[in-house]
């Protein structure tokens, strides 16, 4: 069983997931609706992952990332977006995240949880 921690501004999108991930046999740990919070959420929780949307207010999915892994650089990552830039898409590659997956892609991010 996977400890999750979902950062993503939407609320139906946490509560969606929180669902999915729950339904599947997984915990979820926490909750954010932006980057900052969420990076204050994985120094609380220390979550085995952590789902995270792109484009938020306050600060976004890519520079939480950094925050995140510049605190752990175990950290695993999964982005969940409707974001289909590739430059953006690089990006999340370089911080190594462990997928980027479109947000109506709940196999493949059931599959990630292990």
């Amino acid at each position: 069983m996977a400890r999750v921690l979902i950062i993503d501004d939407s609320s139906f999108m946490r509560k969606r997931l929180v669902d999915v991930i729950s339904k599947a046999g997984h915990e979820v740990v926490g909750l954010a609706a932006d980057g900052a919070d969420g990076v204050n959420a994985y120094k609380n929780t220390t979550p085995d992952l952590v789902v995270m949307d792109i484009t938020m207010k306050n600060m976004d999915g890519i520079t939480a990332a950094r925050h995140i892994k510049d605190w752990d650089r175990g950290a695993r990552i999964v982005f969940m977006s409707l974001v289909t830039d590739e430059d953006v898409i690089r990006q999340t590659q370089e911080l190594g995240a462990c997928g980027f997956i479109k947000k109506d892609e709940y196999d493949k991010l059931i599959s990630l949880l292990g």
